[in-house]
This record gives C-alpha cells, structure tokens and sequence, in this order.
C-alpha cells in the first residue's frame, strides 16, 4: 500500500494535467512449458504496472480497460492480476496446440507488445502401455504403474548438468521400460523425455537454464504425475 501511494503522489505531482502512465513489456511466463490436453495456470510477470489515467485535478489514479491476452494467437481470459507486482494469471486453455506459442498483450488503447519469451506446449506424455513392459508381459494389457517416485534433488547451479534419479512404483514396477516426460516449474529442462527405464529405474542427465527454486515434473502415461523435491538453482 506504501509503495502504490508513493507512487501514485509521485505521478500526481510531477504534472498538472490529465496522462496515461506507459505501457509495460512482458519480461518472463512461469512456466514457460505446459503439456497439450492440461489446463495450466501461468504467471505473467510485466516490467511495471498496467496503464492507468491519472487526473491531477482530482488526485485519482483509475486503471485503464483489462487488457487482452492472446497465446498462440487465441485469446485467453485472464484469471487475476497483481498490479502492485506486475504479475498477470492466466489459465492456458488444454485445447492450445503443442509446438512453441508467442506471448502477447493488447491494451486497451491498441498497443501491443510481445513477450521476450515464448511458450512451449509439448505433446502428450509417452502412454503407459504393455509395449513398455519386460518381455514376457502379457500382451494388449496396460501395465500396472502407479507412480513414478523422483530421488531428492539437491540445489543446482544453472547451465550445469546433474542427474536424477526416477523409480516406477506399483505391482508390476520393476517390468517398467518406458520413457517419461520431463518439465519444469522455471524456464526449461534439457531433455524433456527421458530415456528408457531399466528394470523400473530411469536415470537422466539434465540442464536447467533459469535460476530460482525449481520442482521437476513427471508423467508417463494419462494419470501418472509425479513431482520433485523443491530446489534452487543458482546463477554461475
């Protein structure tokens, strides 16, 4: 409250007349990789607050008309907003197709800008099926998989690689030989699909590119989802 009243006197008495405050940029969307057929909440950041039309006269600050938000050339309704932080919430729709989607805002008085980074939708997961299993499996049956458990993650340096460990869990874990997908609350994981399990038991080297406290993402499958320890990774 501070901070918006301080920054509102500030614009009150730098002019006399009526203005409209500049129009901000998107700077960064967490995450920056969703999967295809899920519904996933972003968190736009923007490098100030949205425009609004201060009268002097009357001392009062009145946010313009909610802007527009538009991924991958569809418009997106928009779930929230934190002025004083410049974050805005969105719900990307499960419909969006998969590949890399631009990011942009349209104001209410026509300006447009596009975010400095796109959005990734990846395909679906890699199905959890009886091709996944040991020799030996029972044909045309899924496999019984009910979990997939991630080895504590401890805190990482970005850019560096590091390896995880994954371990299927259920009645016929052990049988597991299938790949999972990869994702990441921050930026983006290199590889995002794993290599084949081993008697149950996946183990990955990867990269992460973003700073700040991160949980890695799992999923094989259509209901199999599992998720990380929280970690930090460090600039270099």
């Amino acid at each position: 409250m501070l901070r918006k009243t301080a920054l509102l006197s500030a614009l009150l008495l730098s002019a006399c007349g009526p203005s409209t405050s500049p129009a901000p940029n998107i700077v960064s969307i967490e995450p920056q990789e969703v999967v295809h057929g899920e519904a996933t909440r972003l968190a736009i950041k923007l490098d100030a607050p949205l425009p609004v039309k201060i009268d002097y006269g009357r001392r009062t600050a009145t946010l313009l008309a909610p802007p527009t938000l538009r991924i991958g050339g569809q418009e997106v309704e928009l779930d929230g907003l934190d002025q004083e932080n410049g974050t805005l919430l969105a719900t990307v729709p499960a419909s969006l197709s998969a590949g890399h989607q631009d990011v942009r805002l349209v104001l209410a008085e026509g300006h447009e800008t596009l975010g400095a980074e796109e959005l990734t939708v990846l395909p679906l997961p890699p199905s959890l099926s009886a091709e996944d299993a040991a020799p030996g499996h029972g044909e045309g049956r899924r496999l019984l998989v009910d979990n997939i458990r991630i080895e504590p993650i401890p805190d990482q340096v970005i850019g560096v690689p590091f390896d995880i460990t994954l371990q299927a869990e259920g009645p016929e874990a052990a049988r597991f030989r299938g790949r999972v997908q990869l994702t990441t609350s921050k930026g983006r994981v290199s590889p995002n699909v794993s290599s084949p399990f081993v008697g149950g038991v996946g183990r990955e080297r990867v990269v992460l590119e973003k700073p700040g406290n991160v949980v890695l993402t799992v999923r094989v499958g259509d209901g199999v989802i599992a998720q990380s320890n929280p970690f930090k990774v460090s600039p270099r």
